[in-house]
């Protein structure tokens, strides 16, 4: 079993490799982290991903790599253990968003990768108020 203490940790984790009649198929564990965190996004209630502050956020926003929010390791029989650190909308239940998050990442993983996910442990690092867009001053009036 290997950690993966960040995303930067990934390389240190054999791709997801599988032999066909037709040759090898290698999945970078870079897009297992990818799928994760997009995964998590679409469930209703997450907000973003959570960060190591606005230098992350910013970096996250271009498309950089998250530092520390996906971590993946794998188990004793090479199933998957995912860790994702989030932030979530203010109000909502945060047990049951974060239940949704661990069946919407399980089942978008074993999907996409053939592999399965043993574990799936969420971290809610904060929560944000979602303010309407008249409130954030980017409504125009006629």
């Amino acid at each position: 079993m290997q950690e993966s203490n960040n995303i930067d940790d990934l390389d240190s984790l054999e791709p997801l490799q599988e032999d066909s009649s037709l040759g090898s198929i290698s999945i970078n564990n870079e897009v297992v982290a990818n799928i994760v965190a997009m995964a998590a996004r679409q469930v209703p209630g997450v907000m973003s991903l959570a960060s190591g502050g606005l230098k992350e956020d910013i970096a996250g926003f271009f498309g950089s790599k998250r530092d520390g929010t996906v971590n993946i390791t794998e188990d004793e029989n090479g199933s998957y253990v995912i860790g994702v650190k989030l932030i979530l909308t203010f109000g909502v239940q945060l047990a049951k968003v974060a239940e949704e998050v661990q069946i919407a990442i399980r089942d978008q993983v074993h999907n996409m990768t053939n592999k399965n996910v043993s574990r799936v442990n969420v971290v809610v690092d904060g929560i944000r108020e979602n303010l309407p867009k008249e409130e954030s001053g980017t409504d125009s009036q006629d």
